[in-house]
């Protein structure tokens, strides 16, 4: 991190969809329609970054494309500078069957297919295995909402070849230490793509697997990570916003920022409102949110369809 904590940027991420449902909250966008909508009324409201589910897994890549590719082509006309990414193809309750995910060309193919039609400026960079879930009533982990979520060496080998080729940016998830150790890495080999950032996951007394939303849990992860210029946000899994957690405040007062949305606020009020009250808080401690070209320039995203 260079200058100072008032002066850096804070990247407004808004995760709109998830892997929820109407059928949970009703502001959920699920229709292509929808999410055209949500993203091009987020990114207007400021958004920095949009990330979407298609919830429409495949294992013909070319099927599960798709869905993004009807999304994300107008949102680009809509708006040339935005960052937009999709998540993993994958299927959880097929994997909870199989134990065994989809090979990387399947889980990964679609982010090599949008970042080739020049659709998707950045792409999904995980590297490792958590369980995610809750428990029952004696406490012992629940077979009600559980699933494993495992990207193998072949999958980052694959999208670090994607970035090779195409200079998206990378969304990169932290959901507990080994996959830092695997972040920092990366970036003492030098082998972290240009336009990187980290969403740091937290989860509360209800999910089965992360850290808890305490500050002692992102002082362990800000050691981690100390000496190396990496820019991050937190974000909190389950019924509680993270702007309900410690979290938020204090990943701004050092310099990091926090996401928001119907992903993992999954039961809160809509993305707009939740970009809203996001807005006030880091208005409040006086940091600049970063948009548009600004944003990809201060990523460093090298993109060519999207680089100023």
């Amino acid at each position: 991190m260079t200058g100072s904590v008032e002066n850096t940027p804070v990247i407004l991420e808004v995760a709109i969809s998830g892997s929820n449902s109407k059928a949970r909250n009703l502001q959920v966008p699920e229709t292509v329609e929808e999410h055209i909508a949500e993203m091009d009324a987020c990114f207007k409201a400021g958004a920095t970054i949009v990330h979407t589910h298609s919830n429409q897994p495949n294992k013909d890549v070319d099927k599960a494309v798709e869905f993004y590719r009807n999304t994300y082509k107008p949102v680009r006309e809509m708006h040339p500078y935005g960052i937009i990414y999709a998540t993993a193809n994958f299927a959880p309750q097929l994997y909870n069957k199989m134990r065994a995910v989809w090979p990387a060309e399947v889980q990964c193919g679609h982010h090599e297919i949008l970042a080739r039609e020049g659709l998707a400026n950045m792409v999904l960079l995980d590297t490792g295995v958590v369980a995610l879930g809750g428990y029952d009533d004696k406490g012992v982990p629940s077979d009600k909402g559980f699933f494993w979520y495992g990207f193998w060496p072949d999958d980052t080998r694959f999208i670090l070849d994607v970035c090779r080729r195409y200079g998206p940016g990378t969304s990169i998830s932290v959901f507990e230490p080994g996959w830092m150790k695997n972040v920092v890495a990366m970036a003492k080999g030098g082998t972290l793509p240009r336009g990187s950032k980290l969403n740091i996951y937290f989860g509360g007394e209800g999910i089965s697997s992360l850290a808890p939303p305490i500050p002692e849990a992102l002082e362990l992860y800000l050691k981690m990570m100390e000496g190396l210029d990496l820019k991050w946000s937190v974000g909190n899994v389950g019924n509680v916003s993270i702007m309900d957690t410690p979290l938020a405040q204090m990943a701004l007062e050092r310099g990091g920022s926090f996401r928001v949305g119907l992903e993992d606020w999954a039961t809160g009020p809509g993305n707009l409102e939740q970009m809203a009250r996001a807005r006030e808080m880091i208005n409040r401690v006086g940091r600049p949110v970063v948009t548009g070209k600004e944003a990809i320039e201060y990523l460093d995203i090298p993109f060519p369809p999207t680089r100023p």
